[in-house]
Parts: structure tokens; C-alpha cells; sequence
């Protein structure tokens, strides 16, 4: 599921011309369009951008709709056909669905139903892309596995629910852009997706990222409203949000949802690291130390200051000071793992290390702990860390 515009042999003023004419597009489109290192990104919604790239004379512009659904793929069609139109040239749309063949939304729809499918067959069965990122177009994390629910863009749902649920129903889940037209249901589902994956809770301010997703979060919910006032919101978590912003307060008597709004950041989640999953709060603010080759979780703030923990992982023996202590340990078996731990205390700071071993793969950890009491709960984070499944 994806849509490519390539932009064949082009020199610098044409290429000048085609950029004059993607910012003309977002603007009337409102989207964010931005220069990020090598590459242009046109930020459609959430789940959907465009990447546009240049190799030589060609530019490349292209879409994984995947993740946002039938109306962001066809949308992208439309928006390339523009290009064409706007500019003279050689270019190549492809187009794996074939939308641009037959502009026939209907069966453009059904075939992400029957995506949809496939994909629900797989999760039941807790096939391997089950332990994957099925939910997001990029991320840095996971939600952690649940017996009976299977996790969704949007939060978590009953198994036997999710099993015989309508496949429509099922499509407000996974996809935010499943109409034509962006409707109400459209910035409702937006507003979800960006809660389960952004919404941070009490640490929204906590550094600029968390703030715009805030900020974000309220748009998408005052835009739903704006679009039908009757439709189900999830209003506490947008007054929350809204008094912790301090912004005003734009819905009157709204329909409060009776369906759990979920933020996986305010949970424990797996945060992704090379072909490992390390286990801390979602909220964590997360960093790479290049020098240890460690991934680096701090504890979320509310505060400036105000730290509980610093977490290191890396497949580097090196970030452990005092790795001989460590390995005289006996270690633990949990899940399939064995587990050696070491804390101590140095200058009045309390630090944790650790190492996991499972067959060949090794991964070690060295915490700084600002107070004793947070020993026992990051213990437990490294004891559930483990090596992610590979094809």
C-alpha cells in the first residue's frame, strides 16, 4: 500500500519549480511541509506523510499509506495527479492499489477491509508479525503484549471482541482516513491515535515534542467537534489537556465516549533498540549515547529538574563501572533469560546494573538512581526486557 510520483530528469530551476509547487499544495491543503536533512516531509496526518528525495536529476516522491487508511492513499493520488498537471516533464506514477486507474473509492475502501482481515487472522493466531510494529507508520516503541487483548493504534481491545467485531467497525481502529471527506470521524480517530501514541498526561510539558502533541491532541478534538457536535469525544483526557495547556475550553456540552481511551505512554511499554525491547514508563524521554552505543531513557519530568532515573542500555559491556561485580553474581532465570543484577552505592548516588542473556545475544544495563525506592521497579524492567523476534 503505497503511492510513488517519480520526477525524471530534472535540472536545479525545474526542480526549484516542483518545491514552489509542493509548499503551494500544502498551503491550500494546510498540511506541515518542512526540510528535514536529505529529504522533504509533507506531514498529511497522523499516520501519513509524504517523503519527497532526490537521486540525481530524479525526484522521488513517495507515500506508505498503509497505516492511515483509504482516504490518505487516495488523497496522495490526487495530490501527484496535481503535480502533473501543474508542471511539463516525464513522470511516472505507480500505484499498487491502482487507484489512479479507476479513481473508484468504494473498491479502494474494501481493500483495506481486506488488509484489515489478513491482519486480524494473523494477530489472533499471535503469528510473528504480532510481536511487531503493526500500528504505527514509524516508532520508537511498543505497547507490551496482553493475554486476552490485542493492541491497536488506538489502544488495547478484547480478544474475543476483536475477533468477531464488523470488519467497518474494525477499520476506525487501525485507520484514521476512512472516508472520502475529512469528516468528523476522521479527527475523532485522530485525536485516539495521537493519545494511544503521544499523549503524555501529566509530562505534556515536559520538553517541545510532548507539548505540540498536546496542543495537537486539542486541535484534532475541537475539529471532530466543529464537524458534528454530536459525535462521542473523549473529553476528560482533552480537559485535562486544555487546563494543563491553558487553553479555553471550545466544547459546549459535548458527548462524552463511553469507550476506554487509552495512552500507552503513560504506561510501561517496550522501547525499541537494534533487535532488542527495553522495558520503562512510555513517557520516558529517550536519547543515543553514540560513545557507549546505548540507548538512554530518563525518567519523565514534570518539572525542569526533576529526575527519577537514567536508564542505559547497550549491547556494550563498557557502560557497566563495576562489571565484574556483576558477573559474580548468580544469575536468575526469568522467561527464558538469565538475569544478573548489581546495585551499590558511590558518593551518595545509588546505581543499578544488569545483564540479560538469552543464547547467543547479551545486553547490559547501567541505571543511575536518584532515590533507593526506584531499585526494586526498574529491576523488574530489565527482568521483562527481551530480544525482539527476527524473520
Amino acid at each position: 500500500m503505497f503511492v510513488q510520483l517519480f520526477c525524471k530528469d530534472r535540472n536545479q530551476k525545474e526542480k526549484d519549480e516542483l518545491y514552489r509547487v509542493l509548499g503551494a499544495i500544502a498551503h491550500r491543503e494546510n498540511v506541515q511541509i518542512e526540510e528535514r536533512g536529505d529529504v522533504v516531509e509533507m506531514e498529511v496526518c497522523p499516520q501519513g506523510k509524504i517523503i519527497v528525495h532526490e537521486e540525481d536529476r530524479e525526484v522521488i516522491l513517495s507515500a506508505n499509506t498503509r497505516h492511515a487508511g483509504a482516504g490518505f492513499h487516495a488523497f496522495c493520488v490526487d495530490i501527484f495527479m496535481d503535480i502533473q498537471q501543474e508542471l511539463t516533464g516525464e513522470f511516472e506514477l505507480v500505484d499498487d492499489l491502482e487507484f489512479d486507474q479507476d479513481g473508484n473509492f468504494h473498491r479502494l475502501h474494501h481493500l483495506y477491509e481486506d488488509e484489515l482481515e489478513y491482519l486480524r487472522g494473523n494477530l489472533v493466531k499471535r503469528e510473528p508479525v504480532f510481536y511487531k510494529n503493526y500500528l504505527y507508520d514509524e516508532t520508537f516503541f511498543l505497547p507490551m503484549e496482553k493475554e486476552d487483548a490485542i493492541a491497536t493504534p488506538i489502544g488495547y481491545i478484547d480478544t474475543k471482541e476483536f475477533l468477531h467485531m464488523d470488519p467497518h467497525d474494525l477499520m476506525d481502529l487501525f485507520y484514521i482516513w476512512n472516508e472520502w471527506d475529512l469528516d468528523a470521524s476522521y479527527y475523532k480517530n485522530a485525536a485516539l491515535t495521537l493519545l494511544a501514541k503521544e499523549g503524555y498526561g501529566p509530562y505534556a510539558l515536559m520538553n517541545d515534542h510532548t507539548h505540540k502533541m498536546a496542543n495537537m491532541i486539542c486541535d484534532y478534538i475541537e475539529l471532530a467537534y466543529q464537524q458534528d457536535s454530536s459525535i462521542s469525544l473523549p473529553v476528560k483526557e482533552y480537559r485535562f489537556y486544555t487546563q494543563l495547556l491553558q487553553r479555553e475550553d471550545q466544547l459546549k456540552d459535548p458527548v462524552v465516549m463511553e469507550q476506554e481511551v487509552y495512552q500507552y505512554r503513560l504506561m510501561e511499554v517496550y522501547h525499541l533498540f537494534e533487535n532488542v525491547k527495553v522495558v520503562a514508563l512510555g513517557a520516558c524521554e529517550r536519547s543515543y549515547d553514540p560513545v557507549t552505543q546505548s540507548l538512554c531513557l530518563m525518567s519523565p519530568r514534570k518539572e525542569e529538574h526533576e529526575w527519577d532515573y537514567l536508564l542505559q542500555a547497550s549491547k556494550q559491556p563498557l557502560i557497566c563501572v563495576q562489571i565484574d561485580k556483576l558477573e559474580e553474581n548468580n544469575p536468575v532465570s526469568y522467561r527464558n533469560k538469565a538475569v544478573w543484577m548489581h546495585a551499590y552505592k558511590e558518593d551518595g548516588i545509588y546505581f543499578l546494573e544488569a545483564k540479560i542473556a538469552s543464547m547467543e545475544e547479551e545486553l547490559f544495563f547501567h541505571c543511575t538512581v536518584k532515590n533507593e525506592k526506584h531499585i526494586p521497579y526498574l529491576k523488574q524492567c530489565i527482568k521483562e526486557s527481551e530480544f525482539a523476534i527476527l524473520d
